[in-house]
């Protein structure tokens, strides 16, 4: 099933969404850094008839619009509408990972309507920020320069801590020219993961969090999982044995195996 439909955001901003399954629960997910919608659809494809599984393109991305300038506080507003969309039709849940959770992550401080959500390694700046604003820039002159591959590789190397190796092998895959596409979104983003607040503002968030964690996952992107859910009141940590941070990608069935063993009958 292929159902799209757009919601309207606080600034006039339409937000595409697409269900691709049905089921008895609505679950929103969210894609992180450079990557549409279709980021969540391997998995999504395992969740049909438990979950009513929606994709949404972020604003810049996919069918999508943008407005400048851009702000995670307009990414909240964003979630707010959607949620608000999908919430009227019964208990919603959200998925999201990368940089699309640390977004879902803030929107959930201020408030969102769902009942529980699945975050997979959000980046916080716990330890400081998170990525030089001398890198940041440097990664805009490549894309206005027209490197864009370059800058893609470089922010998967550098800020996201990808092995070079493991960077070649994910230049094979067919996401990789969306990356590329989509790559001058990531950089805003990068900036804006490094003025989110304290991590003590999480304690606000009082619904059940699930946390997936890669146990070959870079470092800083463990470390700040596991400080997200010393905060979180009502946190679960779940592991995805053998992944890092391309489980979607890489690994689509460890995820919804995750999912799924929250599932409790209706």
């Amino acid at each position: 099933m292929t159902v799209i439909e757009r919601v309207r955001s606080a600034d006039g901003t339409e937000i595409a969404l697409e269900q691709v399954t049905d089921g008895p629960r609505h679950l929103l997910l969210v894609p992180g850094g450079p990557a549409g919608r279709r980021r969540w659809a391997r998995t999504a494809a395992l969740l049909d008839g438990h979950y009513a599984c929606w994709l949404m393109d972020r604003r810049g991305k996919g069918d999508s619009g943008d407005t400048l300038p851009y702000a995670f506080a307009r990414e909240f507003e964003d979630l707010r509408a959607a949620t608000g969309r999908l919430a009227s039709q019964g208990p919603l849940s959200v998925g999201a990972n990368s940089s699309g959770a640390s977004v879902v992550l803030g929107a959930a401080v201020r408030g969102l309507p769902v009942s529980e959500l699945f975050l997979y390694e959000p980046p916080w700046p716990v330890d400081g920020p998170l990525t030089p604003p001398a890198t940041i820039d440097a990664l805009d002159v490549m894309i206005t320069d027209g490197d864009r591959a370059g800058a893609v590789t470089r922010a998967l190397t550098e800020v996201v801590g990808v092995p070079a190796a493991a960077v070649r092998g994910l230049r094979t895959l067919p996401t990789w020219a969306e990356r590329v596409a989509l790559v001058h979104t990531w950089t805003r983003e990068m900036r804006e993961v490094d003025r989110l607040p304290g991590i003590d503002a999480l304690a606000a968030v009082d619904v059940p969090v699930v946390l997936l964690l890669g146990d070959r996952s870079p470092d800083h992107l463990r470390r700040a999982t596991t400080a997200i859910a010393a905060v979180l009141p009502r946190a679960t940590v779940v592991p995805l044995p053998g992944q890092g941070h391309g489980a979607l990608d890489e690994a689509p069935a460890v995820v919804a195996e995750a999912l799924l063993a929250r599932v409790t009958p209706s």
